[in-house]
């Protein structure tokens, strides 16, 4: 997985974490649909995360200013190639040092380990501490006395409990009820759960809202169970005022911990007054806000690449990625020392990445075609394949100029789908007129006729010299030919 794709899938979940917080926040938060709303905050970055790695996601049109524009050629054609050029979209090869990407990708990454470390080390922490503790089993939990260095709270199926703290046998019993709502109804596997998600998504700023509101939700859940059991239901907000307020010079707790007195105090309290009927309409709005998280996920739209480049920016990227197929070219032929082994021509393959300009061109070595040279051109001189003074272009710039005025001239047909190499045969005569264009290996008879008219179309060239007389010279071209 390369660092861009994980970054920008990273920064894919904000939208929806953002949209779906805003839903519980502004629509969800005040009823009383508890068990609705604990299912709703666990599931949302589940859904988030998801999101962005539907096929083609349009990430773009959620993070516009992180849009990135590609360079576009004509419609059918990767490249044309003399010797030969092929364009697929890759990876950037590793070059020395770490790119921006890279180190921001470390970043994220070890935030990660830092954050799964510190809940794997508070748990270990809450583990060790509830084995040190005297205990009591009972069915279906633990209890632990914590002699007043804990609050009463759970964790998983253990129960802390202050033995310290001087309450009645009918408040005890109702604190009692309380955490063991939390017991029961596996609270503690949700903590953990977000807290994961928190350590994976730690950039994000909306996953960090999604704990503090689970958490009073499972509060909340725990104090409708108490209620409902104590004996005198009306006195329990009493209680829990009362605790809260006992907690502010009380002992300090694990953040993994589900202590009765957590905060949200007022808000436990009016929820426990509020006896409003819940307003189902409010739970029916997830659906148009996942409809559409959906559809702008899955949507393909021709902006998706960001604005077309103007005129003047097109030619700079051309100009760009002319210049480093010639640099490419000059380093090979250093390489070599401007010889080519018998049998084999070059490949300049062109790497088109995220943004314009920064292409990545390298040349290999291929098999050539097996030569079908004639001895001599429809006109009847004698053809040579290699002479002292190759032919060129009016203008010149040797194989590469070629090479971009094939390009110029292929137009991909409309009416196919092929995809290949078109090695297509020409002869520059002695007059620099180009004839005898023929198929040497094709794809199918429609890119074969757009490939020979594309040589056809070549101008007049600047013929190629043998013992200082102009003579005809045979070309083989290798066209690779993607849809795009």
């Amino acid at each position: 997985m390369s660092a861009p794709f994980l970054l920008t899938w990273l920064a894919g979940t904000l939208p929806p974490l953002g949209i779906l917080w805003l839903v519980y926040r502004l629509a969800l938060r005040g009823e009383r649909c508890f068990g609705y709303n604990r299912a709703f905050l666990l599931l949302t970055p589940a859904l988030a995360v998801t999101l962005p790695l539907l096929p083609r996601p349009a990430l773009p049109l959620w993070l516009n200013s992180s849009a990135m524009a590609v360079a576009t050629n004509k419609p059918g054609v990767a490249a044309v190639l003399l010797p030969v050029v092929q364009a697929e979209p890759v990876a950037a090869p590793a070059a020395a040092g770490w790119s921006a990407w890279e180190w921001l990708g470390a970043i994220y990454l070890a935030g990660v380990v830092l954050g799964l470390g510190r809940l794997a080390w508070q748990v270990g922490r809450l583990w060790w501490l509830a084995r040190r503790l005297p205990r009591e089993v009972r069915p279906g939990y633990v209890l632990a006395y914590t002699g007043g260095r804990l609050p009463a709270s759970s964790f998983g199926r253990v129960v802390f409990w202050d033995e310290t703290a001087s309450l009645p046998p009918a408040e005890a019993a109702a604190v009692l009820t309380h955490e063991l709502a939390h017991v029961q109804q596996r609270h503690t596997t949700d903590v953990l759960w977000l807290e994961a998600w928190r350590a994976l998504l730690w950039p994000n700023p909306f996953v960090h809202l999604l704990l503090p509101a689970l958490r009073l939700t499972h509060e909340l859940l725990a104090d409708a169970a108490a209620a409902s059991s104590a004996a005198q239901p009306a006195t329990y907000p009493t209680l829990l005022a009362r605790l809260a307020a006992q907690r502010l010079s009380g002992p300090a707790y694990s953040p993994l911990l589900q202590p009765f007195t957590f905060s949200f105090t007022l808000t436990r309290i009016a929820m426990l007054q509020n006896q409003n009927p819940v307003r189902r309409w409010k739970q029916w709005l997830v659906l148009p806000a996942l409809s559409g998280l959906f559809f702008l996920g899955s949507h393909v739209a021709l902006a998706q690449g960001g604005p077309v480049p103007s005129a003047a920016q097109q030619k700079a990227n051309k100009e760009e990625l002319q210049r480093k197929v010639r640099a490419a070219l000059y380093e090979d032929s250093l390489r070599t020392g401007g010889k080519f082994e018998p049998g084999t021509v070059q490949q300049v393959n062109i790497k088109y990445m995220d943004k314009p300009g920064e292409e990545v061109v390298t040349i290999t070595r291929i098999p050539a075609p097996r030569p079908l040279p004639p001895e001599f051109s429809k006109s009847g001189a004698k053809v040579y394949a290699f002479v002292e003074q190759m032919p060129e272009l009016p203008d010149g710039g040797g194989q590469q100029a070629i090479l971009e005025a094939i390009q110029k001239n292929f137009e991909y047909p409309a009416e196919t789908t092929s995809e290949g190499r078109v090695f297509i045969k020409f002869t520059v005569d002695s007059d620099g007129i180009v004839e005898d264009a023929s198929v040497v290996k094709g794809l199918d008879a429609v890119v074969d006729k757009a490939a020979i008219i594309a040589v056809q179309k070549l101008p007049r060239f600047t013929p190629g010299k043998q013992d200082g007389q102009n003579v005809a010279v045979s070309f083989t071209v290798p066209i690779k030919v993607v849809k795009r």
